[in-house]
């Protein structure tokens, strides 16, 4: 399973196979990289699929949602998991917030071996079409979402005072901290096979703490530069140190940087940091 998915045909790349269809139809591209979709229509158009899981574990879902005349609003579209007894295990609003734009869904969820689950995805009351790519189900040692939460924690006053931010941003679906999430996922390469592109499926549990360095190493480095074009201000008997900042942050990453880092593959240097206002001395 080269693609990594429990779900079969979850990228839609040439028609519906494998999932049953109601009111739904295949759409051959959208003029970007998704090219083959699914298009739920109004009124209860939706996709479904049967599948299981090889053991007891939380699972990743991932499905991509692109609502085409308005934004989504709550309940207008879901996803629902069933087990083999029609119960259901699952179920949740799935969000697109800006119009005509690809909004990425990552829901975590456990699962169980010994019954068939089905998923279905549904346009409940949408007012128009809406349409569904990139869905895949698949265990990950740390969601994308989960490895920048923790390095954004990690940072603290360091990430907080230059605003940095995990929030969703149009392509940036982790905020400040998603090319330094593809920095990472490709320094231990977790690399899509068929798409070339960094996939957090292909992050190996003993991955995961290196993955964890170099996405980190990414941002002290982004504020490295940030702090590099800095001066230190002084008024009256404040005086505040910016320069030193970058400094306490060029000595936590060795002085290394972009394609310049040391080969050693060591862990992040954290040394003391004097951060705010100081009385000017004699």
């Amino acid at each position: 399973m080269a693609e990594r998915n429990l779900l079969n045909n979850g990228r839609f790349l040439q028609d519906l196979s494998n999932w049953t269809v109601s009111n739904a139809a295949y759409s051959a591209g959208d003029g970007d990289d998704h090219y083959g979709v699914a298009v739920l229509s109004t009124g209860g158009g939706y996709i479904e699929q049967s599948f299981s899981v090889p053991r007891v574990r939380l699972y990743s879902l991932h499905i991509s949602v692109k609502p085409v005349t308005s934004a989504l609003t709550a309940g207008q579209a879901t996803v629902q998991i069933k087990d083999g007894a029609g119960n259901v295990v699952y179920s949740a609003n799935l969000t697109g917030a800006t119009l005509n734009a690809w909004e990425e869904n990552n829901i975590e969820i456990g699962l169980a071996t010994g019954t068939t689950y089905t998923i279905r995805i549904t346009n409940v009351n949408h007012g128009a079409n809406i349409k569904i790519d990139d869905a895949w189900l698949w265990f990950v040692p740390l969601s994308r979402s989960a490895i920048a939460t923790r390095i954004h924690t990690k940072l603290g006053r360091l990430a907080t005072d230059r605003s940095l931010t995990t929030t969703l941003s149009g392509a940036l679906t982790e905020g400040s901290y998603t090319y330094a999430v593809d920095a990472g996922l490709r320094a231990v390469g977790a690399i899509n096979p068929e798409t070339a592109l960094p996939d957090v499926r292909y992050l190996d549990a003993e991955s995961l703490q290196t993955a964890l360095d170099a996405v980190e190493r990414e941002i002290l480095e982004q504020l490295q530069r940030d702090y590099a074009v800095e001066v230190d201000i002084k008024v009256g008997q404040r005086s505040e140190s910016l320069s030193q900042i970058g400094k306490a942050l060029s000595e936590m990453t060795g002085g290394q940087t972009g394609t310049n880092k040391s080969s050693g593959g060591g862990r992040i240097v954290m040394r003391k940091l004097r951060h705010g206002d100081y009385e000017d001395e004699d």
